[in-house]
Parts: structure tokens; C-alpha cells; sequence
């Protein structure tokens, strides 16, 4: 019976606010028969058992408190949030998942001596029901057992309440949490608030471009690499390709989502679009662009470099918030820091859609690590090439900028729409792939 009432328990992700999975209990109310079976379940452990009173919590406590207290045969009180109950009352206060609060009962609903079942919805941290403990000694009744439909185990809140006899029918485990890297530009240092720690990582390729900021985002770990430094020290082909991978490898992410600027080769391609890159075409010739330089070789297969779960989820994701989305395209990555002349971008145009100088070596660094990279390209500028065919103003560095940052709490927002929706996350073959690289 446990799984026909496990399918019916409707989860919300991070409501009431985020990191929490609520547990919607509606539809197996509505669940007549099986609505049934539950109380008829919760009943059967006390059947006979000398009951005075029953105990119902605010506010979903109630429902199955007084199903029981019928079903039993006993009185039912209740304990309700502060300000609900006329007359006189007691009141005690209490941490719950998100918050807290203070609980208040009649000052008459327990008598001396009487022994009561308590009863809620469900086991968190531990904290409402052990206020509600509380009030019934100070009403010195005996508590006989307290009764939940679900528990969420990883909170803990049995460890709180071991003088009871605790029963639950249905255990939740926490779900397994994923570590995502951020590899961006200085607008995202304000992404965590004030959840934010600084991490220093070092790698056996030296130290990344700055600090590591982890924050938590929908109950993933992520960290924020700055790419350029945060005071934006490092040009493109000086960035520490390597140590930035590495450590973010070694702190266990799994998946990095890279936002860069681009410039548009391709004259439907606007300044403010996003383009889901699915190709590169490597210009670059400084870099240091593997792990593998002897006497460990690997050969990373390359025909498809940026995961496809998370580029399936990109789409899907940009398209619900609206965004003008190219769903895929190439990017030519070019050495730097100079922007092309006018015959080199003419030249790209031919085979690419968009223009950037960092996309490379990242993306391949990341795939012999084994970790899932998605690139986000937004859109700052018309490169050389559709400056002379349209007559668009030649790519500046202050185009670039003002562009970027008028932009920047869209991509933002986009970003983290992808992580808060990361386990829709579908297959792809990114570990795989480096796990049968090495030779």
C-alpha cells in the first residue's frame, strides 16, 4: 500500500521557496478509497490501545487527525499557529523547514493524566511537533505515540524526538544533489547573495583565474569561476585553461554551463540573441589544450563536442522564457585579443555563425574530464564581415560591453531556469566518451 500512496504524494520543487521539494498531499485526498486504506492503516497500530484524546497539528495535521479520532473512537484537540485560537491558550515556539513560528493550545484541551496520540502530515526537522510535545506536558497529559504519513528523513527530526514512540508510513530520502561550474564573466558574482563562499583550489596545471564562489541553487552545489579574473586580468589566449578545468574537476562538478559574448557572422543572428553552439571550428594556436601530454595519452572523440542532455534543456528552457534562441551553431574561436580584419571575417562567415575567442580550449578540456559542458553564446555585436555587407557598425570592445551587460540578468535568469530545472537533464555519452579516450 506504501507505493500506491508514495504515487499519489504530487511533488513542487522549491516552493514555498527554493531548495524546498514540497510534499502535496491533494491528491490522495481525493483518493476516496485510498484516502480510506491510509487511516484505516494509521488506525491499526492503536486499535484497542487506551486513547483519550488525539492530537491534530495545524493545518494538514487536522484532516487525518480527526479521521483517526473518529475511526478510534476517542476526543480530538488541536494546535494551532499563533493568533487562531480564542480564549485561553498556551504557546510554545518552534524552528520548522523554512522558518519558524509559535504554536498555541486551549489551556483545557488535555487533562491531567490523559494519554494522547499525536498526529501530522509530516516529519521535517522535528521542530513543529516537538513544540506540540511541549504543550501537552505542560498540560501533563502522557504522550502514548506520534503518528506521521511522510517523513523526510534527511532532515532528522526523529533524532529530536527519540523519548517517543514515532510511526511513519511513508520515508523520503534527500535527492541527490548535482555540483554545477559557472564559467562567466564578473556580472555573476552577485549570483548566490549572501549564501556565497570563497574557495581557493589548487591544480597540478597551477591556480584557476581566481577564487571559486559555491552557492546552492535548487539544492545543487554550484560554483562560479570568474574566466578572465575578477578584475578581468587575464586575455583570452593567457586564461589558465587547464587549472580552471582541473579545479573544477576537483571539486566534483559534474556539469559546466559556459556563457561567453560572441560576435554574429550571420546577419539573422541579432545582437541579444542566444545561440546553443553545437560545433566550434578551432583558429586558436597558443593553448595548451589537453591533460594528456605523456606518457597517459587520450583521443577524445570531438564529432559532437557540447553535451546534448544539456543542450535539449538549454532549448527547452530558453524557449519557455522567451528568449530569441538559435538552437544550435557553429562558433569559430579565434586566438585574440585583436578583434578579425574584414577578409577574416568574410572568411568565417563561410562556415560559422558566431565568433569568440574562449569557447576554446574549455570545451575539450572539459570532455576529457568527463564533465558535461554547455556553451550559452550571447550575442553582443556584427562582426567586420556584416559591417561591410549591411553596414552595421564595426565590432568595439564598448559595443561588446554595453551589449553584455544590457543582457546580463536575461542570461542570468536563463541560467538559472537550466539549473532548477538540471534533472530533466536527458542522456548523453559525455563520460563515456573520455572514459574511452585514454589509451
Amino acid at each position: 500500500m506504501q507505493d500506491l500512496i508514495r504515487a499519489k504524494i504530487r511533488e513542487i520543487p522549491d516552493w514555498p521557496q527554493k531548495g524546498v521539494n514540497f510534499k502535496d498531499i491533494t491528491p490522495l485526498l481525493q483518493d476516496h478509497e485510498l484516502f480510506c486504506k491510509t487511516i484505516d492503516f494509521m488506525a491499526s497500530r492503536y486499535l484497542g490501545a487506551p486513547i483519550d484524546k488525539i492530537i491534530g497539528i495545524d493545518a494538514r495535521g487536522f484532516i487525518f487527525a480527526s479521521a483517526l479520532a473518529y475511526k478510534l473512537g476517542t476526543g480530538l484537540a488541536i494546535v494551532r499557529k499563533k493568533g487562531k485560537l480564542p480564549g485561553q491558550t498556551i504557546s510554545k515556539e518552534y524552528s520548522l523547514e523554512y522558518g519558524s513560528n509559535i504554536l498555541e493550545m486551549h489551556n483545557d484541551a488535555i487533562l491531567p493524566g490523559e494519554r494522547v496520540l499525536l498526529v501530522d502530515d509530516v516529519l521535517a526537522t522535528g521542530g513543529t511537533i516537538g513544540a506540540t510535545a511541549e504543550l501537552v506536558k505542560q498540560l501533563r497529559g502522557e504522550i502514548i505515540g506520534i503518528e506521521f504519513l511522510l517523513e523526510l528523513s534527511f532532515l532528522h527530526g526523529r533524532e529530536k524526538l527519540k523519548e517517543y514512540n514515532i510511526n511513519s508510513i511513508l520515508q523520503y530520502e534527500a535527492e541527490a544533489s548535482l555540483k554545477i561550474g559557472i564559467i562567466g564573466g564578473t556580472g555573476f558574482y552577485d549570483f548566490f547573495g549572501e549564501t556565497a563562499e570563497a574557495i581557493n583550489v589548487e591544480t597540478d596545471f597551477g591556480k584557476p583565474s581566481d577564487v571559486i564562489i559555491k552557492g546552492k541553487i535548487s539544492a545543487n552545489e554550484v560554483y562560479f569561476l570568474p574566466r578572465h579574473g575578477k578584475n578581468h586580468v587575464f586575455p583570452p589566449h593567457r586564461i589558465p585553461y587547464r587549472a580552471n578545468i582541473a579545479a573544477l574537476k576537483k571539486l566534483g562538478v559534474d556539469i559546466i554551463i559556459a556563457p561567453s559574448a560572441v560576435g554574429s557572422l550571420k546577419p539573422e543572428i541579432k545582437p541579444g540573441d542566444f545561440v546553443i553552439c553545437d560545433q566550434y571550428i578551432n583558429r586558436t594556436a597558443k593553448r595548451a589544450d589537453t591533460f594528456f601530454e605523456g606518457p597517459e595519452v587520450a583521443h577524445i572523440e570531438s564529432a559532437y563536442p557540447y553535451c546534448l542532455g544539456l543542450r535539449e534543456l538549454a532549448v527547452e528552457q530558453g524557449r519557455r522564457l522567451g528568449l530569441p534562441l538559435h538552437e544550435k551553431g557553429t562558433a569559430v574561436v579565434i586566438e585574440g585579443p585583436r578583434f578579425s580584419t574584414l577578409a577574416e571575417s568574410k572568411i568565417f562567415s563561410q562556415t560559422a555563425d558566431v565568433i569568440n575567442m574562449t569557447q576554446y580550449p574549455e570545451v575539450v578540456l572539459a570532455a576529457e574530464a568527463g564533465i558535461c559542458y554547455l556553451n550559452i553564446s550571447l550575442v553582443t555585436d556584427y562582426d567586420a564581415g556584416i559591417y561591410a555587407d549591411g553596414g552595421a557598425k564595426p565590432v568595439s570592445i564598448d559595443q561588446v560591453m554595453v551589449n553584455f551587460k544590457n543582457n546580463n540578468e536575461k542570461l542570468k535568469k536563463f541560467i538559472a531556469a537550466i539549473i532548477e530545472n538540471i534533472h530533466k537533464k536527458g542522456e548523453c555519452d559525455c563520460k563515456k566518451k573520455s572514459e574511452s579516450a585514454k589509451i
